[in-house]
């Protein structure tokens, strides 16, 4: 994804959340934009790169972290966004690690979706959509890689319904 549509999912994604705060009373209207310019290239700093599914799957949980943790009406600070990024960061740092010395290769889910990221054969039971999910919250996979494999699976599916017939 590139940086500027980043940033344009960050800045909708902010101003939907802060619509339901007020904004801090010392800032005017100018001011108030230009902070919010400013937390959305600190947002988009912190977060990894994933693709857009994961991207949006992590902006929401930041999103549910903020809101749990806010404790008045008024714009959350910057440091709690960071906080909500980097907690839920942590899931998905597996996908930064795939190919390193830093992988737990005894992890099942990590070995298997390093195969899918490769277009190798897989058990099917990794295929399945709640692993697939799994495997896309934690950035250990993208949809592009899950692409091959869903046209298998769909062709084994109308197979088996011919065999039925």
């Amino acid at each position: 994804m590139r940086y500027e549509q980043r940033k344009q999912m960050v800045s909708a994604w902010l101003f939907n959340l802060l619509k339901r705060y007020e904004p801090p009373s010392h800032l005017d209207e100018n001011a108030a934009r230009e902070e919010m310019v400013l937390m959305v290239e600190d947002i988009n700093s912190e977060l990894p790169n994933l693709d857009d599914h994961a991207f949006k799957e992590h902006l929401e949980k930041v999103a549910r972290y903020v809101r749990k943790s806010q404790v008045s009406r008024k714009w959350p600070s910057i440091a709690m966004f960071m906080k909500g990024v980097r907690e839920n960061s942590k899931n998905f740092k597996l996908k930064e690690q795939i190919g390193s010395d830093n992988v737990d290769w005894s992890n099942p889910l990590v070995i298997n979706a390093k195969r899918i990221r490769n277009g190798e054969a897989v058990c099917q039971t990794y295929l399945s959509v709640s692993r697939l999910k799994e495997m896309l919250n934690k950035g250990l996979i993208t949809s592009d890689n899950i692409k091959p494999y869903k046209l298998s699976l769909d062709n084994q599916v109308k197979i088996k319904e011919y065999n039925d017939v």
